[in-house]
Order: structure tokens, then C-alpha cells, then sequence
């Protein structure tokens, strides 16, 4: 075939460029017209944003080289992903950096956060988005669904706040859900629904009081430093794909639960800084998978299990156990009466209740220490 071909072009050259031409394909990544309109209209929404300096003369955005803050994939003439990372504070920066000089940096009063995500829905094929520190603001808009075929959504350190709408228990091609560090609040809606979830990140957030309900093929979850005040769910027991857990720096209490530490695939298990009491139960199987443990700063009594499977990591400091290292312990009274404040509903105004809870935290003295359990 390919010889005849050669020799059809020596007798017909013409003829031969032009069946040529017509037999190349249109490269993948030509965009279209109408979505490179799309992504202008992002740039002005967001305001011109320095990270997307040098779009206005673009003619197609699927040539521009990745870099760590823009990344633009195509696939057929369409924004397959689009990831874009600004300078911007955040809610948590300005808890860490007070002296960082983006705190505090939104867009402007004439953003609309509506308007905006109604722009992006007009990419009917992308799987990926990532918005991180560019000054989001205002609630979540409902219409969030209308993104059918995503898979990754990132919109992480923006001031986003209320609740998250119900609207996005139908996004069944999410895989990846990272809302941290905004202002979001309230109860997180059901989320069995997402039974392709495997990574849920809404740490940093003001979420509570009740633990969220999860599709069981989560590998990942991290719901630090929330407003979550109920107990350990036994729901967890059936995430048997999981392997990081953290819901550090929240109100949970009661005991924990043995089921966590024998979880088949759990490598890492954060509870730290909570209001968890009680002994741990001297049977505990941990999985042989299980390598970091943290549970310090809680009310917990008794002695450490001793988790023989392999060696592991455990932090423990600012509770009531009777270790080796006990300068780092409090007395069994301590704890005690700080379980019982725990399970009480609170009784003072919001304001007091702040203080005593930060009269808590700095009650909690010394530094973590390590165990290394074998």
C-alpha cells in the first residue's frame, strides 16, 4: 500500500497532497472557539489574576505549558482539566500568617460566585478543576451539579461559606471532594450517593455538630479541625478500602472504638486533640498496615495496648495514661472531669464557651512525645 502510494504521488503529486491532507487528523488539542470565549470570561470574572497574565491574546490555550499554578489539559476541542492556583489568603492563613500581606484578599464586591460557576459549567467535559487561593466568596451555588462528568474537584483556601448544597449528591463521577480551608458550616449533607468518592477533604471548615455519611469506597478522609461534636460512628467499620483517617481538632468524645485500629488497609489514624475518654482496650488488633497513631490531647485512661504486629508510631502526650513517660500525662482527675464536661451540652453563652475551651487548650502542657510500639 505504502509503495503504491509513493508511486501514485511521482505520477500524481497534486492529487496525492491533497487525499494526504485530507487523511491527517485535526490535532486533539485545537480547542474550540466557543470554549476559548469561555476560559477569556473566567479571567475576567476572577478579575485578571496574575496567574493569568497573557490570556487575552491567546488563540488556543491548549498549547500553554503546565506550570505549578496553571495547568490547562484538552482532549477532542475540549478543557478536559483546569487548575489554577493564585496567591491569595485564606481563612486559615489568617489564623498562621498574621503578618502575611495576602490575608484577608477576596474578590472583589462585584465577584459573583453564581455567575462564575455558571461560566464554568460551559465545559461540558472536564473531569478535573482545581480552584485553590484566588479569592472565592459566597455560598456554593446549587446548579455545582450541572458539572456531569468531573471527577476532581478542588476548590480549597477561598472564603466559601454556608452549607454545601444537596445538588452535588448527584455528581456520581466525583472521585476526589477538597472544600478545606474555607468558611463552609452546618451539617455536611448525605453523601452516600457519590459511590465513587475516594477521597473526601473538608478540613479546616466550621462543618458540625454530627459526622457525615459516607459511600463505603473512601480511601482518604480528613475532616480536621471542624466543629463536629457526637461520637466515632460506627458506619467507619465499613470502610475497609480506607487508609488515612484524621478527624483531629474537633469536639468528638467518647470511647474509641478498637474496629479503627484493625482496619485492613489503614495506614494513618489521626484523633488528636479531641474529647476522647476511657481505656483502650489492652486486645486491640492494629493491622499490620497501620504505621502513624496520634491521639494526644483527649481524656484517655488506662495503659497503651501494646499493638505487636509491627513497629509504629504513636503519639500520646496530654492525656491520662499510665506510660512510661508520665511527665506528659495528666492525673486520672484531669481527665475525668473533662469527660464529663464533654457529654454535657454547653450551658454558657457562646462567648464563654470560647474562652473555656481556649483555658483548656492551654491547659494542655508539654510536648508530643513518641512511642515506638513493637
Amino acid at each position: 500500500m505504502k509503495n503504491f502510494l509513493v508511486s501514485l504521488f511521482y505520477l500524481f503529486p497534486p492529487i496525492i497532497a491533497i487525499i494526504l491532507l485530507m487523511l491527517t487528523p485535526i490535532p486533539s488539542a485545537q480547542l474550540t472557539s466557543n470554549e476559548n470565549r469561555i476560559l477569556l470570561k473566567i479571567q475576567k470574572l476572577l478579575e485578571y489574576p496574575q496567574v493569568l497574565e497573557g490570556w487575552t491574546n491567546m488563540k488556543n490555550f491548549c498549547y500553554l505549558p503546565p506550570s505549578p499554578s496553571l495547568k490547562i489539559v484538552c482532549k477532542n476541542g475540549h478543557v478536559t482539566e483546569l487548575t489554577i492556583i493564585g496567591n491569595k489568603g485564606s481563612p486559615f492563613s489568617q489564623r498562621t500568617e498574621q503578618t502575611s500581606r495576602n490575608l484577608n484578599e477576596t474578590l472583589s464586591k462585584r465577584f459573583s460566585i453564581d455567575s462564575f460557576f455558571t461560566v464554568l459549567t460551559k465545559l461540558p467535559n472536564l473531569k478535573v478543576l482545581s480552584l485553590v487561593s484566588i479569592g472565592l466568596w459566597g455560598p456554593l451555588p446549587w446548579r455545582i451539579n450541572r458539572f456531569a462528568t468531573l471527577e476532581v474537584m478542588n476548590i480549597s483556601s477561598n472564603f466559601i461559606n454556608g452549607e454545601i448544597p444537596s445538588s452535588i449528591s448527584s455528581m456520581k463521577s466525583l472521585k476526589s471532594l477538597v472544600l478545606a480551608d474555607n468558611q463552609f458550616n452546618g451539617v455536611v449533607l448525605d453523601l452516600t450517593a457519590l459511590a465513587s468518592l475516594e477521597e473526601l477533604n473538608l478540613s479546616d471548615n466550621k462543618f458540625g455538630p454530627e459526622f457525615p455519611t459516607m459511600a463505603d469506597n473512601l480511601v482518604r478522609i480528613n475532616l480536621r479541625n471542624n466543629s463536629f461534636r457526637c461520637q466515632i460512628p460506627p458506619q467507619l467499620m465499613q470502610l475497609d478500602k480506607l487508609q488515612h483517617l484524621d478527624i483531629s481538632s474537633n469536639e468528638i468524645f467518647g470511647n474509641i472504638s478498637s474496629f479503627l485500629f484493625s482496619l485492613p488497609f489503614l495506614q494513618y489514624l489521626n484523633l488528636a486533640a479531641n474529647h476522647l475518654s476511657g481505656s483502650l482496650s489492652l486486645n486491640i488488633s492494629c493491622s499490620s498496615a497501620l504505621t502513624f497513631v496520634d491521639i494526644s490531647n483527649n481524656f484517655l485512661l488506662g495503659k497503651l495496648p501494646p499493638c505487636k504486629s509491627s513497629k509504629r508510631t504513636v503519639l500520646y502526650s496530654g492525656n491520662c495514661l499510665s506510660a512510661r513517660r508520665s511527665n506528659d500525662q495528666f492525673p486520672s482527675s484531669y481527665c475525668k472531669k473533662g469527660a464529663a464536661l464533654a457529654v454535657k451540652p454547653p450551658l454558657r453563652s457562646q462567648k464563654d464557651e470560647s474562652k473555656m475551651q481556649l483555658g483548656l487548650v492551654l491547659g494542655i502542657t508539654g510536648g508530643v512525645k513518641e512511642q515506638i510500639i513493637t
